[in-house]
């Protein structure tokens, strides 16, 4: 359970009557916390809420919004806007997150959305602050994409999808890995797709995709990067192979090192340790990563041949034959 969990959980008495709502739920605990009445919101599959999609829909009875501090500071203002812009009076919010994890910040955001901002809890290292959220214009998912050009596709973002409006240094260098390579063909699966970047690549290069990623917004942004070079592939949500059936003759992957602000390898090696079983006979691992993560000897463990096909002084991309 995470601490803002517990922190929020320590105002049983101030919840007992309210009518609540979790927007980008991070924790599935929350699911306990002791209001009358109880939705959550997640943009993350992993975690059991009601909603799983990009944006909330608030209830017409909700008298109480809870919001746990969002990663990007981009994504916050995002659920902000579109939380303002389907209210029709005042409301109360809560901002909860780790006292040294950006709060601050997250205050200084909310004063441009929200009055009478106070601290109402802190322990834990965390803080719970507390405000009146005002109206605002109603706002559209797609009025925020950013739009950029990769390899001649155009590739679709939303605010809190990993490398938003641009493309990342690792994934670069995968993609022309790739197109060296002459990969192209087959069956292919793309691992945390984020906005699409190697999703749309693969399928323009003939394969048959599927993609999945955790975010219900990355999810978005990819289905909106296929629509707009009018190609098709699978996209759903999943957490690594959550729901993936069959063999693949390709897996794809730029995969995270951070689980919310916890730096972590553990899902990598979980995805290294699994991908043998999705794969056809003499079927490959594409995986780039920053060259210091200690991905070689895994890699080395679960496949027959591994090696190393590009790098810079930052990343590296390995080749794993099954």
């Amino acid at each position: 359970m995470e601490n803002s969990t517990k922190l929020l959980q320590r105002q049983a008495s101030a919840l007992a009557a309210r009518r609540a709502g979790v927007v980008e739920a991070d924790d599935a605990a929350l699911a306990d916390l002791p209001a009358a009445s109880l939705w959550l919101h997640a943009d993350d599959f992993t975690v059991a809420a009601d909603q799983w999609r990009p944006l909330p829909e608030v209830a017409e009875d909700t008298d109480l919004l809870i919001l746990p501090l969002p990663k990007a500071a981009d994504r916050m203002t995002l659920l902000l806007r579109h939380l303002a812009g389907v209210i029709r009076k005042p409301l109360p919010l809560w901002l909860v997150g780790p006292a040294k994890g950006g709060i601050r910040g997250g205050v200084t955001r909310l004063k441009g959305f929200a009055d009478d901002i106070q601290l109402l809890d802190s322990a834990r290292h965390c803080k719970l602050y507390e405000a009146q959220l005002r109206p605002g214009p109603p706002l559209s998912l797609a009025e925020q994409a950013a739009v950029i050009e990769v390899r001649g596709a155009r590739v679709t973002s939303y605010p809190g999808v990993f490398s938003h409006g641009r493309l990342d240094e690792g994934s670069d260098l995968l993609l022309d890995a790739l197109e060296a390579a002459d990969v192209g063909g087959g069956k292919a699966l793309d691992i945390g797709c984020g906005a699409g970047v190697l999703t749309v690549w693969l399928a323009r290069a003939g394969c048959r995709v599927q993609a999945l990623d955790p975010s219900a917004t990355a999810v978005a942004a990819a289905r909106a990067t296929l629509a707009d070079n009018g190609l098709s592939a699978e996209i759903q949500g999943g957490d690594l192979f959550d729901g993936i059936t069959g063999r693949f003759d390709l897996l794809v992957t730029n995969p995270p090192f951070h689980d919310g602000r916890e730096r972590t390898t553990q899902i990598t090696r979980r995805l290294i340790r699994q991908a043998p079983e999705h794969l056809q006979a003499d079927g490959e691992l594409w995986l780039v990563a920053n060259r210091e993560l200690p991905y070689a000897q895994w890699l080395d463990d679960a496949f027959r041949q591994v090696t190393v096909v590009r790098e810079t002084n930052r990343f590296r991309v390995y080749r794993a034959r099954r």
